[in-house]
């Protein structure tokens, strides 16, 4: 049993790897970076008041993909680190279809067996492929554990408001489930990927 959770781990951090934008170093780090494998952006839309977008991981095989690149890894005594949030949402219904992004880097203090805080925050802007950007602002982001035979997954649940750019003022929804730190533990430094459910806004 532990040997397919862990084949089914490995496969997993395989495909979110491919989907997600190489990640870049702390100085250099932008929300919304663009990487050769991003779909060809529109030019830069005027802000679409009346944006939507709905992204979902379906049966069919469309997977939006999440990571949090640590540097350093989050240890088993805990100490702070620096974390970039990635992620890389295909296949969406509404104004936009996909969308790579990353974070600016943030700090906070990351063991193995905790490497999210409980309750924290959020702001990250997403570019889409219709040329529109939105601005989020995730006031709530709230983590729990998501025990499943001997792995234990970290469910993110966020939710929050468009602050700036197209769909200024539509709520934004957020439900990822992240793997565990597992080899990564007290590493210089590691990735910890996951899958969205689900990103909406409006």
């Amino acid at each position: 049993m532990e040997r397919r959770i862990g084949i089914a781990v490995t496969a997993l951090a395989a495909t979110a790897a491919a989907l997600l934008p190489a990640a870049a170093t702390a100085a250099t780090t932008t929300a919304a970076t663009t990487t050769s494998g991003r779909p060809a952006a529109q030019p830069a839309a005027a802000p679409n008041p009346d944006f939507t977008v709905r992204c979902f991981t379906t049966t069919a095989g469309i997977q939006q993909a999440e990571s949090w690149v640590f540097v350093p890894a989050p240890s088993t005594a805990g100490r702070t680190v620096t974390a970039t949030h990635r992620t890389s949402y295909r296949g969406c219904a509404g104004s936009a279809h996909s969308t790579v992004n990353q974070n600016t880097p943030v700090q906070w203090t990351a063991s193995c067996t905790d490497p999210f805080p409980t309750s924290t925050t959020e702001t990250i802007t997403y570019v889409w492929d219709s040329g529109d950007t939105t601005t989020v602002v995730f006031d709530k982001v709230r983590t729990s554990k998501d025990a499943g035979g001997n792995v234990i997954r970290f469910r993110t649940d966020s939710t929050g408001k468009v602050t700036a750019g197209s769909g200024v003022g539509k709520a934004v929804t957020r439900s990822t489930l992240f793997d565990p730190v597992g080899s990564g533990c007290n590493q210089d430094r590691t990735e910890v990927f996951g899958n969205a459910s689900q990103f909406t806004i409006g």
